[in-house]
């Protein structure tokens, strides 16, 4: 009798052990995935200036709002990581605003935007665009559609930071800032 006792105790001992030990990675790949799920702070900053973006626009404050939006821009990748010149051409750009120059800042955010696509990308997004956004006018109210287009970008630039494409946000960023002034095609 005193066999089977000890027998049963040895056996609930090891299932005691197995238990902890299972609970134990548990909880380790628990941590780990929550570690893994934190926002980085360089991502929470670029959220927070692409609202306080948002708010400046819809203030009326265009140079604050473009100022704030390419601070966003400059903070998706590290510093000499960009295409020739285009670090230059978003400071000189954000400069540009600063002083009131509005024209000329858009022009430097177009000559950026262009480092960044290739010139057959940006005929064929261009053309794209321009379909959709006629019909995103004709659907929204009449009363400010360039700002709704501005907002929209800005929105979808959010978007797919959020989802990881960085370059994909940023030239919707640039595109949501060349909407600042008249073209001139």
């Amino acid at each position: 009798m005193k066999k089977w006792m000890w027998i049963s105790i040895f056996i609930l001992l090891i299932f005691v052990l197995f238990c902890q030990k299972q609970n134990k990675e548990e909880t380790a790949i628990l941590e780990k995935s929550q570690q893994t799920e934190k926002i980085s702070p360089v991502a929470k900053e670029i959220e927070n200036k692409i609202q306080s973006a948002i708010s400046s626009l819809a203030e009326g404050k265009v140079d604050e709002g473009a100022n704030l939006l390419l601070d966003a821009v400059l903070l998706t990748r590290p510093s000499g990581s960009w295409p020739d010149n285009f670090e230059n051409s978003i400071l000189e750009a954000k400069e540009q605003f600063q002083d009131g120059n509005i024209q000329k800042g858009v022009e430097l955010i177009s000559d950026a935007l262009q480092l960044m696509k290739s010139a057959t990308d940006i005929a064929k997004e261009k053309a794209k665009e321009e379909t959709k956004e006629s019909e995103q006018v004709q659907e929204k109210d009449e009363l400010a559609p360039i700002a709704e287009l501005i907002k929209d970008k800005i929105l979808k630039a959010r978007k797919e930071f959020k989802e990881g494409d960085a370059d994909k946000g940023v030239i919707l960023l640039l595109e949501s800032l060349l909407l600042f002034s008249p073209r001139i095609d």
